[in-house]
């Protein structure tokens, strides 16, 4: 009974350090954007450069400066990243002339599981891999969530938690490109 006890304790020990170490993570790596923009303030991009999942190589945010781009994280086990899919699907393709470009960020997935997301869903929209860094950066708390960054490469209101819809991604995409 007393060794179990002790195993409890340990258990809970170790969970609340992990906890600690991850809200000192992302206090340490600029993890306000997504509190910030929820205030309705316009904030820097935290920029990267981060491996493809869909194809060889790298992609950096510095790259797609000039454009608005739809910053969505996700994971391939995550039931509303699966409803949200094909309203992003629909919006990349509805949006791709207008200098408007979506990036997936898969976040801790293996690529062979995160690759079969994208066949199945038909996701043609470029998508790197992250291991954490950039939720740590971003602010992100759940999957999916979606951000907004103008031509000049900041964040702006507003910040999607949960599933986007249609309507959700034309507001933020506007407001994009609207902002100076």
């Amino acid at each position: 009974m007393i060794h179990r006890v002790a195993q409890i304790g340990a258990v809970g020990l170790v969970v609340a350090l992990l906890g600690l170490l991850v809200v000192n993570l992302v206090r340490s790596n600029g993890g306000d954007v997504a509190r910030e923009v929820d205030r309705g303030e316009i904030v820097l991009a935290p920029t990267f450069t981060r491996p493809r999942v869909d194809v060889d190589g790298t992609l950096s945010l510095e790259s797609l400066r000039g454009k608005v781009v739809v910053l969505n994280f996700w994971q391939s086990y995550c039931p509303p990243c699966e409803r949200e899919a094909p309203d992003l699907v629909l919006a990349s393709k509805r949006w791709a002339d207008k200098d408007v470009v979506f990036v997936g960020i898969d976040v801790q997935d293996l690529r062979g599981k995160a690759r079969e997301f994208l066949e199945r869903f038909e996701i043609t929209y470029p998508n790197v891999a992250d291991s954490g860094q950039l939720v740590g950066r971003y602010g992100v708390t759940g999957y999916p969530e979606t951000f907004f960054i103008d031509r000049q490469g900041r964040v702006v209101p507003p910040h999607i938690v949960g599933p986007a819809t249609q309507e959700d991604l034309d507001e933020g995409i506007r407001k994009a490109l609207a902002s100076a």
